[in-house]
């Protein structure tokens, strides 16, 4: 009998019994032990046939970026790749009302944005990115019958105003 058929009647006999025999436990792990000592494992982790890794050549643009980290020094600014100016505070100094307003306004709409940000980055990591992908499509569809009731609407007070203005002529 060869191995390969002992093999095959061991994982049979482990397959349909509901628990190994002590003595079939036995020839288990004597089949273990001569399979292992036949093919001992290889002394560098890697099977033989494995090749070794190919030398990986980065892009000009990936390797810019990655000069850049390097050279950073943990400066967060010169990697982050996101313009934080947007997020800076505004020049509430003016003088002129109208601009006071408008940077109130800005500062207003940057921290309503911010808020949202924050509060869909809270639920990615409560309920999954899945979930909350799933959960924009259903806003997005509910958006979508929103606007068709909007223009459906638009298009009755449409037909009712041309109705009242030929009715009045």
């Amino acid at each position: 009998m060869t191995t390969r058929d002992k093999w095959i009647d061991i994982l049979h006999e482990l397959h349909t019994a509901s628990e190994p025999s002590p003595e079939l436990r036995k020839q288990v792990e004597d089949q273990i032990r001569r399979d292992l000592a036949r093919h001992p494992p290889p002394k560098t982790g890697l099977h033989p046939s494995i090749p070794s890794l190919p030398e990986f050549k980065f892009t000009p643009l990936i390797q810019d970026a990655l000069t850049r980290v390097l050279q950073a020094n943990g400066d967060i600014t010169a990697i982050s790749g996101i313009d934080l100016s947007r997020y800076s505070s505004l020049d509430f100094e003016a003088d002129d009302p109208v601009e006071q307003q408008e940077n109130l306004r800005k500062a207003y709409v940057a921290l309503g944005y911010t808020q949202i940000r924050k509060d869909n980055l809270d639920l990615i990591s409560l309920v999954g990115r899945n979930q909350w992908l799933l959960g924009n499509d259903e806003l997005e569809q509910d958006l979508k019958t929103l606007e068709e009731d909007v223009m459906r609407e638009q298009n009755e007070a449409a037909i009712i105003a041309r109705r009242e203005k030929g009715a009045s002529v």
